[in-house]
């Protein structure tokens, strides 16, 4: 009997959404967690920008906007001045803001998600060992306290987080560090003087305070517990020391609500060797530590399950050759290289405790806060939108002419054209989309080739949706396709938006990313692209 199942392992966001994007892409899949409740804790809380498009295209954006709060800006204050203040507003997205929604909002949103797709967290049942075949994975599960169950599946992704059970079975080294300092974390309603809406950062010789805005009028408060001897003490932290730390740093006035989850960690920054090991795979947590600096964690994971599952499912169906699965590792570990050495950079710098280093750094940031392309640079590397794969096999461009904002291994921008359809709209479902622009004044033999791309993409469908984006209305009139495939694109357009003067032919992939480029459009090459990237 064939083993057609995937065991997701972890039922935190990441895994939830892993599971999802494999059923919402036609894979049956199973999720189990080792806890028997979903976390009732806020935990992970900011959504970025592409995580928020991710929610769109899979259906869960309104229920998520209900749900979380906006965040449309960050303050950063060093001894009551404000160093920086910079807005969100400038993201070429139509989310431009960050959505605090804590976890325990976030879990059960995609847990009736998952549910839709007829899949249920399996919960008290936990990963005890695995062994790899040719053709499958035998795991053994424990249920609760029962006996140990075995069990075969198609391949196993681990989102089992930070002590991974699948990185730690599969022998992937996980190597880096743990930061020295301890952190204290809680939720409280404040009085204060400052804005609830937005991000404050406070800057201090003894630690770093930082608020968060969340639902109902409630904040994440996350600050460092200074330690003269960190190695050699353990914080003893109370509502009412937390109290004292505030008013030292923040300021004199301020006032804990019904504070509540105190807690303390520690954070660390570590990066698996390998994403892959054979027929199993490790994403989020487990895949990667980072401190909370920028909120990038969840996200990034979100990211990693978006990557991988659409490649899994197409391979499971046999649609896509085992190939397609080692871009996994080559795409998203270098992100996540990156996103450890950002937030690790900006760890270093906003926890200095050299009294002259500190002056150094406020008076670097005072300076650069006032220059607008500074100010803006900080939401747009969080936002996560405009990081980009190198090139690979799926990922390569055939151009005498780029795409100036649209490049291979890039994330394919949004644009309303002259119907009032966006282009995510165009993208949205589990297929890949090939956009034919015809250029500003296209000529009869460039219209021809567009034409010769669209006949032979139709070998590709279902998986291949062709678009034809025309800048003039005369030549709509003669647009081989039908009338919702063939789109009027009047300035302000998705031609400029994207950088395009002259045809083009884009393919873009179900995660949002354009996978490959041809310009002038070329059938043939683009042609070689698909059969190797659906290859079985």
């Amino acid at each position: 009997m064939a083993i057609d199942e995937i065991l997701v392992v972890g039922a935190g966001p990441v895994g939830l959404m892993m599971a999802a994007e494999l059923a919402r892409h036609g894979a049956k899949c199973r999720i189990i967690d080792k806890n028997k409740h979903h976390s009732a804790d806020s935990r992970a809380v900011g959504v970025h920008a592409r995580t928020l498009e991710l929610y769109e295209n899979v259906g869960l954006i309104e229920e998520a906007l209900e749900k979380g709060v906006k965040v449309t800006g960050i303050n950063l204050y060093s001894h009551g001045k404000r160093l920086v203040q910079t807005a969100f507003k400038n993201l070429d997205s139509r989310y431009s803001f960050v959505l605090d929604m804590p976890q325990s909002l976030t879990e059960p949103m995609l847990i009736e998600h998952l549910r839709k797709f007829g899949v249920v967290v399996e919960r008290s049942v936990e990963l005890n060992n695995l062994e790899q075949h040719d053709d499958h994975v035998e795991v053994i599960l424990k249920h609760g306290e029962r006996s140990l169950v075995p069990e075969k599946f198609a391949y196993v992704v681990g989102c089992d987080g930070a002590r991974s059970t699948c990185r730690h079975l599969c022998e992937i080294s996980f190597p880096g560090e743990e930061y020295p300092s301890h952190w204290a974390v809680l939720d409280a309603g404040l009085e204060w003087p400052f804005d609830s809406q937005e991000l404050q950062l406070f800057l201090h010789e003894q630690g770093i305070a930082a608020f968060f805005p969340l639902p109902g009028s409630r904040m994440r408060i996350t600050y460092e517990i200074y330690l003269k001897n960190p190695k050699d003490e353990t914080p003893v932290v109370t509502y009412d020391t937390v109290l004292e730390v505030l008013q030292l740093r923040v300021a004199k006035d301020i006032k804990l609500i019904e504070p509540r989850d105190l807690s303390t960690f520690i954070i660390h920054h570590r990066q698996a060797i390998n994403y892959q090991n054979g027929r199993v795979f490790i994403a989020g947590d487990a895949a990667h530590l980072h401190s909370p600096a920028g909120g990038q964690g969840m996200n990034t994971g979100m990211q990693d399950a978006y990557n991988l599952a659409w490649k899994l499912a197409l391979v499971h169906k046999g649609v896509c050759s085992e190939k397609l699965l080692k871009t996994y590792h080559l795409e998203r570990h270098p992100i996540g290289k990156w996103v450890l050495n950002v937030t690790d950079r900006l760890t270093k710098m906003m926890t200095v405790k050299n009294s002259t280093l500190a002056f150094l750094r406020d008076a670097f940031l005072s300076a650069m806060g006032h220059f607008d392309a500074i100010k803006t640079q900080m939401p747009k590397q969080f936002s996560q939108l405009y990081l980009h794969y190198e090139h690979n096999k799926i990922i390569y461009e055939d151009c005498e002419h780029h795409p100036m904002h649209a490049r291979a291994g890039h994330r394919a921008p949004d644009h309303t054209l002259t119907n009032g359809k966006r282009l995510f709209e165009l993208f949205h479902g589990t297929h890949h989309t090939l956009l034919l622009f015809s250029g500003k004044k296209p000529h009869h033999g460039d219209l021809e080739a567009l034409k010769e791309m669209e006949e032979m993409a139709q070998k590709y469908a279902p998986h291949v949706q062709t678009y034809f984006l025309i800048r003039d209305e005369e030549v709509v009139k003669d647009c081989p396709a039908s009338k919702d495939r063939c789109l009027l694109d009047r300035e302000p357009s998705a031609h400029t938006h994207y950088g395009i003067e002259k045809p083009t032919a884009l393919v873009i992939r179900p995660d949002q990313v354009v996978g490959y480029a041809t310009q002038p459009p070329n059938a043939h090459l683009a042609e070689k692209y698909l059969q190797t990237l659906f290859q079985s």
